[in-house]
């Protein structure tokens, strides 16, 4: 990040030292923003962090951004052992593992039964890292219970860990994508001459869209237009009850840096809030977007959030002078073949 686009946006030095590189880079950062031409929406910008060359066939760039402030405030705060829930939608195990076992740090993954699959798949889906973890049923609430339960044991035996919601679900998580708000910002700004009016992105556990959230409050105190944060609901938790929750501990992270409170926008559908499920309708917005414009996104994440953006230009909600962006998160590589399990 240089100096002057810096100076514009984290204009205190407690910021300056939050938002600074991590030690660890996982991705290939920047990643490109691109822009293509939709028949209904005219210009789009697509955020292409599935090119960052990480996760399952290399294209999860989000969960990179998220990893490298976790695992930078682990290592700041000499934390070793990492204790996380993990669903079955995931391309996130295996690259987790291989980063934190380069860096020292021991993972312990309390496998969650959601969406609900039978046995062999599961087993098959997290085959990498069963030797350190169990499947347990669909109930996170248990999962958690499971996971304080061995925080209390390891702060009994002086053990230096730390217990996380999915995703990760953590401040430093979060500023971790915000600089990826920040990055998209700079070469908006140098590219394109200007911000784009909104961007839409899945959300499953807020961390991403309250990650952009963050940058955006930034961005707005130092200046910028406002940009709509657009969350598109991918699962039944009720995420503008999470969101607030995320934002005011991240807050309280930054401490003593002050900074506006974030804001998004949540779209929640019921076809598109049943976790890990997807429809024949989700599957032809992935070919069609494969097709038109040689974007390649999946029926869980990515094909609602394209599905909301489009709905959002046929019913007037997009600006016609700063074009909507679409945050390309990354893709599930497993899908096709769950297709027939995770199929409505």
């Amino acid at each position: 990040m240089h100096d002057s686009f810096r100076d514009e946006y984290l204009n205190s030095l407690e910021l300056r030292r939050a938002f600074s590189a991590p030690p660890l880079t996982l991705g290939k950062w920047p990643t490109p923003l691109e822009c293509i031409n939709h028949p209904s929406l005219g210009r789009v910008l697509v955020k292409r962090d599935d090119l960052a060359g990480f996760g399952g066939e290399s294209r999860s760039g989000v969960k990179a951004r998220k990893l490298e402030g976790l695992f930078m405030h682990m290592q700041s705060n000499g934390l070793n052992t990492l204790r996380m829930p993990l669903g079955n939608i995931t391309n996130l195990g295996p690259a987790l593992m291989a980063e934190a076992g380069k860096l020292g740090i021991d993972v312990h993954l309390d496998l969650v039964n959601d969406p609900p699959l039978p046995k062999t798949t599961r087993q098959d889906i997290h085959s990498a890292y069963t030797d350190i973890a169990k499947l347990h049923g669909p109930s996170y609430i248990s999962a958690a219970i499971r996971l304080w339960s061995s925080l209390l044991h390891d702060r009994l035996k002086s053990k230096r860990s730390i217990c996380v919601p999915p995703s990760p679900a953590h401040p430093s998580a979060i500023i971790g994508m915000a600089r990826g708000y920040l990055e998209m910002a700079q070469c908006a700004k140098e590219k394109f001459g200007g911000l784009p009016g909104a961007i839409y992105l899945a959300s499953a556990s807020g961390t991403s869209v309250a990650g952009l959230a963050l940058g955006e409050a930034l961005g707005r105190a130092a200046g910028d237009p406002p940009v709509r944060i657009i969350a598109v609901q991918v699962v039944p938790e009720p995420l503008r009850l999470w969101l607030p929750i995320l934002f005011t501990w991240t807050q309280r992270y930054l401490r003593p840096a002050r900074i506006p409170f974030p804001k998004c926008e949540v779209v929640a559908w019921p076809k598109h809030t049943i976790y890990g499920r997807f429809t024949k309708a989700h599957e032809t917005i992935c070919a069609r977007v494969e097709t038109d414009f040689g974007l390649i996104i999946d029926p869980i994440y990515g094909a609602k959030a394209w599905d909301v953006m489009e709905h959002s230009a046929l019913n007037g909600q997009i600006s016609s002078s700063r074009p909507p962006l679409f945050w390309h998160c990354g893709f599930t590589p497993t899908w096709r073949a769950l297709a027939e399990e995770l199929r409505v």
